[in-house]
């Protein structure tokens, strides 16, 4: 069974990274018949929501399965972007493969805990899992949960299962922005999305930062930031 991933929100000084993993049951044809699965950086914000409601509805009728997952700033602060972006995907794998199993979803779990669930899964269907990811790296995905992985350069744009999943966590991460926005209004978020810009900056000088900003990014003020390295086989993953 294969799984497909993309990310949102990797780069930017404020707040969570959105991920989304996709699962798909319809045939090519079908999914041709889609034409808003695209690179959701190719699509307007109106027309991302648009394709959401249809990946949404598409769920519903359990044509494909999806599960969205996010890490906060200070998660990212703590261990970096790409080690926060493996709890993120250990997050989406057991939110999605739980249901599948007909598993309760626990709200906090460890990854022998997921390991488990993937063991058993394939054992029962008599079918590999694997993660098919946009980008160049896996995360050490293979590694610590023993599963392939195959990783695709602009897999977005290739691949439509992926491109759903850019959907999924963009728009996800465009809604979460919203709210954010009227949180902490002086820092005019709705026009830099949490970018690096002199404006975002210039806010920071004169308001200095929040909870929500990624310390780790901002290393003009806090040049002495270091990450963790993180030990997947204890940490604690929370839903």
């Amino acid at each position: 069974m294969d799984i497909f991933f993309d990310e949102a929100w990797r780069g930017p000084l404020f707040w969570p990274l959105y991920i989304g993993l996709v699962i798909n049951r319809l045939s090519p044809q079908a999914l041709a018949k889609h034409p808003l699965f695209q690179d959701s950086k190719k699509l307007a914000a109106k027309k991302r929501q648009l394709a959401f409601s249809e990946i949404q509805s598409l769920a519903e009728r359990k044509k494909i399965s999806i599960a969205i997952a996010s890490v906060e700033a200070g998660i990212i602060d703590c261990y970096g972007v790409t080690q926060a972006i493996g709890i993120a995907i250990c997050k989406g794998l057991y939110q999605l493969i739980c249901p599948l199993m007909k598993r309760t979803l626990k709200q906090e779990f460890f990854l022998s805990e997921l390991r488990d669930l993937i063991r058993e899964y394939e054992d029962r269907h008599q079918e590999k899992i694997r993660l098919i990811l946009d980008g160049k790296s896996d995360f050490w995905l293979w590694k610590c949960l023993e599963i392939e992985t195959k990783t695709i350069v602009h897999g977005d744009a290739q691949v439509k299962e992926i491109a759903i999943a850019s959907i999924l966590a963009k728009v996800s991460r465009d809604q979460y922005l919203e709210e954010l926005s009227h949180r902490y209004p002086a820092y005019w978020l709705e026009k830099h999305k949490g970018y690096w810009t002199k404006e975002h900056y210039s806010k920071i000088q004169t308001f200095g930062t929040t909870e929500e900003h990624r310390k780790l990014f901002l290393k003009k003020l806090f040049p002495k930031w270091t990450i963790q390295a993180l030990d997947f086989s204890t940490y604690s993953f929370k839903i």
